[in-house]
């Protein structure tokens, strides 16, 4: 049941044999020339425009693409860059999608006025929606983890580039970031801006959003690299409360979204705020980058 049919595998081949095989013989993606992308950004703007109705891939892609390739000597931008910025605009995408899916179930519900009422086990119609929304949020909160491994990758880029194959291949790559940034002499604006502006939604700190948006005050902005960094983990860190149940136990997101608690008692869309978080991070990163392009051309 539920099989899907591959080429079979020899007897005189072995499955290791064919593993490596597949390893190794199949040429990967990858973007090797202007005109690759070209194509590749305004793909994904389509894509993104139809999926999500999101029309800004492109533009952004298409700047930090410029970066990458003005700056070819660079090791922090000789492919790294861009590379990396792909793994990590498709997750923050997948992740979107993943928001939207859930977010629509969960407001059908509310229209028939089944949010919160009864039993999944009693009718269908809640049962559905509501396994629409576990598998929706089981793979937001396992994309969460891996959205903030391939951002702080970015940021070891930047900042330490010399030091990102030894962050890749470390058994905590959280850990090693942390260690490595401690010791950075600063950090931009955008996300000192952007952390700034969370931790003042989540404890109703000094000044209002407007007004950070609008300064350039550096001394309105938490300070790096202390209290930025234990901020940021704290940050990081809320994704494990939902990711690491999901990935090592048993599960947690399928106890709250199958219960079909009220909204203001259910912890699951807990885990959606998390994507403003995440959301927002990727502007100030983007803005990041480009500022940083800026000085050095």
């Amino acid at each position: 049941h539920g099989q899907i049919a591959l080429r079979p595998v020899s007897p005189q081949e072995g499955v290791s044999s064919y593993i490596a095989r597949k390893q190794y013989n199949t040429k990967t993606f990858q973007i090797g020339s202007s005109q690759d992308a070209e194509n590749f950004a305004a793909h994904i703007n389509r894509y993104a425009e139809i999926e999500l109705q999101i029309n800004d891939i492109a533009k952004h892609f298409g700047e930090i693409f410029n970066y990458s390739r003005i700056h070819t000597t660079d090791p922090r931008t000789n492919g790294r860059l861009l590379n990396s910025y792909i793994d990590l605009m498709l997750t923050h995408l997948f992740m979107f999608k993943d928001v939207l899916l859930a977010s629509d179930r969960h407001n059908k519900l509310l229209e028939v006025g089944k949010y919160g009422a009864g039993s999944i086990l009693d009718d269908f119609e809640i049962f559905s929606k509501k396994m629409d929304m576990l598998n929706s949020l089981t793979s937001f909160s396992l994309r969460s983890r891996a959205y903030w491994d391939k951002y702080m990758g970015i940021l070891i880029l930047l900042y330490e580039h010399q030091e990102y194959e030894k962050y890749v291949d470390a058994s905590s790559r959280k850990t090693t970031f942390f260690k490595h940034a401690k010791a950075w002499p600063g950090l931009s604006v955008d996300l000192r801006r952007c952390l700034t502006r969370i931790a003042n939604r989540l404890n109703g700190g000094y000044g209002s959003d407007l007004d950070l948006r609008k300064t350039d005050d550096e001394t309105a902005f938490i300070r790096f690299p202390s209290p930025f960094l234990e901020d940021f983990r704290e940050i990081i860190e809320m994704t494990d409360t939902f990711r690491t149940p999901e990935a090592h136990g048993a599960g947690r997101l399928r106890k709250w979204t199958l219960a079909n608690l009220p909204i203001e008692e259910s912890k699951d869309f807990d885990l959606l705020g998390l994507w403003n978080f995440c959301n927002d991070f990727m502007i100030a990163l983007q803005k990041t980058i480009l500022t940083m392009a800026a000085k050095d051309l």
